[in-house]
Formats: structure tokens, sequence, C-alpha cells
């Protein structure tokens, strides 16, 4: 009995012999897909607006981002502290989202040594007898040696962290443009599946798109859903941007795919065209600003519209002809559009004029007074041209004529006419 209780128990030790765990602990088994198609085990951050973005490429560790990033390796751990969602700092995943928050370095300078000890210079009296003087040239290189400076005190010199940025993902994605070439209508939606009733889309849906695999649809490609509004004098024509869409199924003459994220619902007739990531850098702040500063550069524009102006063009008012907005009075200046912060404007400057994401520019207007109440001085007239800063942009994207902006500082509602200097 003892004989077969010693070969069971040498059984079960070679069998719970598996393979090695890797240092870094077992790689995690749940991963799950996420809406932009890719699996991790890690969840997206809970406030991506608010910081810095770091995505994940193939071969990237903590490491090695914190070495890119903040410039030293090692401050890896910082860097998981500040991430939540990633659940195991040694097993990160192409694509996921590492937020890159502001990092306190402190380095504390060490003191120089202290300076040599002379020789001859000794506290006790030597009995020996004294040496030789120096030669001439000795004491001449000794005199002008300058003086030891004193021994350094300990001090902290902090870092200062990198800027945040002030775009968030739907001003990127979700912000519209105004275009010189009409964009080909080719790839549109032409149904909604599964119809109940419905011909709107939002996050999850799924609707066929005109065009399949013998067009030259890929599988898995991704989609700019936009609609057509009007166009902006010389400028283009100018687009909503609606959804984004992701290919699941194709077939030779059509494709079905699903909605990944949308800004509004999803019409049939709307064009698609295809995806492209967006980055705008970080922008120091603060940033000066005075309502009588003076135009910072030389590149000057206007604004020719406002996207929320523009919204209604391409669906409830497409075949109208109406323009949003009340006419008539002092109300007229509605049919221009106004926009606060955190909206979205389209000026007439483009690259062709230089202009990037990024850009800064400050939006003046000339000093308005108003005679309705009171009457005015004559010498009012000297006022004439004279012109205030109302507010700033910063240029989400660019096309060859026009430029997407979002208002970051208004004092005043910023509305067509309006002058931008760039900062």
């Amino acid at each position: 009995m003892k004989i077969l209780l010693t070969i069971v128990l040498s059984a079960g030790a070679v069998l719970g012999q598996g393979k090695p765990v890797p240092s870094q602990g077992p790689p995690p088994k749940n991963l799950t897909q996420h809406t932009d198609g890719r699996f991790s085990a890690n969840s997206d951050p809970a406030n991506p607006n608010q910081f810095e973005v770091r995505v994940v490429r193939t071969g990237d560790t903590l490491s090695h981002i914190s070495g890119e990033i903040l410039k030293d390796p090692r401050l890896w751990p910082q860097l998981w502290e500040q991430n939540e969602h990633i659940i195991n700092p040694h097993w990160i995943y192409p694509d996921d989202k590492i937020l890159i928050q502001p990092v306190t370095r402190i380095t504390e300078a060490v003191p120089p040594a202290p300076p040599e000890e002379q020789a001859g210079s000794t506290s006790e009296p030597s009995l020996a007898a004294a040496p030789p003087p120096a030669p001439e040239f000795l004491l001449r290189r000794q005199i002008q040696q300058p003086p030891a400076a004193p021994p350094a005190q300990n001090t902290f010199i902090l870092t200062p962290p990198p800027p945040v940025s002030e775009v968030k993902t739907s001003d990127l994605y979700c912000s519209g443009f105004v275009r010189a070439a009409d964009v080909p209508d080719d790839v549109k939606v032409i149904a909604r599946h599964n119809n109940d009733g419905s011909v709107l889309a939002t996050d999850s849906d799924y609707v066929y798109l005109g065009r399949g695999a013998d067009d030259g649809v890929r599988s898995g490609a991704m989609y700019q859903v936009v609609r057509p509004t009007r166009g902006i004098d010389d400028l283009g024509r100018h687009y909503l941007e609606v959804a984004q869409i992701r290919v699941v199924l194709l077939q030779p003459a059509f494709a079905i795919a699903r909605v990944v994220h949308n800004c509004e619902a999803i019409e049939v007739g709307d064009l698609t065209i295809p995806f492209q990531r967006l980055e705008v850098p970080p922008l120091p702040r603060p940033r000066p600003f005075m309502p009588f500063m003076a135009a910072p550069s030389s590149l000057r524009g206007e604004v020719a519209y406002t996207k929320d102006a523009l919204s209604s063009f391409g669906s409830a008012f497409r075949m109208t002809g109406t323009a949003p907005g009340a006419g008539g009075g002092n109300l007229a200046v509605l049919r221009r559009g106004v926009a606060a912060e955190g909206m979205v404007v389209y000026i007439d400057l483009g690259s062709g004029d230089g202009v990037k994401p990024g850009d800064v520019f400050v939006v003046f207007r000339e000093e308005e007074l108003d005679d309705a109440l009171y009457k005015l001085p004559g010498d009012v007239s000297r006022l004439r041209g004279h012109q205030v800063a109302i507010g700033e942009l910063v240029v989400l994207k660019v096309e060859e004529r026009a430029s997407t902006a979002l208002v970051t500082y208004a004092t005043v509602g910023v509305s067509q006419g309006d002058d931008v200097v760039r900062r």
C-alpha cells in the first residue's frame, strides 16, 4: 500500500510540472474585442480627453514609452500607476491607449568634491626640515588659480510637466471640413440593416454600402461617413462628419459595415471616405491674451462660417434652401451663426496659405458702438476701424483653401466675418 501511494504522489508531481511561467507573470486569457476591432486585456482609459494619449505600437513596453515621452525609462512605474486601466504593466497590446500625465521628476544636485588639500598645509607643525622653495613658475600658477567654490547646498530641480492637449477626440472626428473638390459619391450608405421602421443608424447598428469586393472595398476597412451641406463662396463644399464605420461582411456587389462611433445618426444617402487618424500637437498654456493686444502676425483671414449654422443643411433643410436662424432687424446676426468656447468654425485660410493643424489664431472684431440707448458724440468716428481681440482658435484640420478650427476662448460669440490672425 505504501509503494502504491508513493507511485501516485510521484505521478502527480510529474503531471503538475507544466510550462514554466514567465517572470512577468502568465499572460491574461480573457481578451476582449473593442469597438475599433482590436483585442486587448486592458480597457480604454476613463478620461482620455484630459491628457496627452500615446497609442501603443507593436514591440512597445512601458519602459520604452517612458524613455520616449518622459526621457527616462526608469519612470515606467509612475506611468503604470497613472494608468489604472492597465492590468499588468508587462502585458500591453497594440493600439492600447496610455495617458501621459504630468510627472514631477525630482533630482538631487550632487555637491562637488572638496578641493584637494595642498601639500604643506597640515594643521600639525612638522618637525622635518622645511622643503626648498617652489620654483617661481609654480608659485605664479598657484596665484593665478581661482579660489575654490564653497560647498554646494542640496537643492531640488523640478522638471515642468509636458503640456496637456486641449482638443478632444470628438473635436477631431466630428467637426466637419470644407473641401475644394467634391467628395466622390461612389461608396455611399444605401440602407440600414434590420430596418425596423427607422432609417437612422447609430452606435453598433449595421448599414449597407453600395460597393463591394468587386469595387475594391476591403474587409475590416474603416470609413468616415460624411454628409454634404452647401457650398461656401470660393472655398469649396462643406461636409458634416457623421460617423466612423468598419466593414464586417464583404460581398462582390455590396458590403455590410458596423457603426463604431457616431457624431449623429447616419442617414441613407450619406457618403463615405477612407478613415484617417488625425492628431493635433499639445499646445503650451497659458498663452497671453489681452483685448487690446496687437495683431501677432501678418497672416490674416476671417471666419467663413460656424458649424452650427451649417449643420441643418444636410438633412432637414436639404431641399428647402432655407438657412437656419432668424433674420431681420438686430437678429440678422443669428443667420451668420455664433460660436462660443468649445464650438467649431471654418476660416478662409488653408494649406495653400501655410496653415497646419495646431496653429493658434486670435480673433479680432471692430469695436461695436450701439446708439440705440443714447446719442453718441461725433468724435466717436475716430474709433472707426479700431479692432479688439475677442477670442482664440486652434486649427484642427486643414484643406487646400479652408481650415476647421475650435474656439478655445471667447469673450463674446465668434461669428462670420470676424478677422483671425495667426499667433
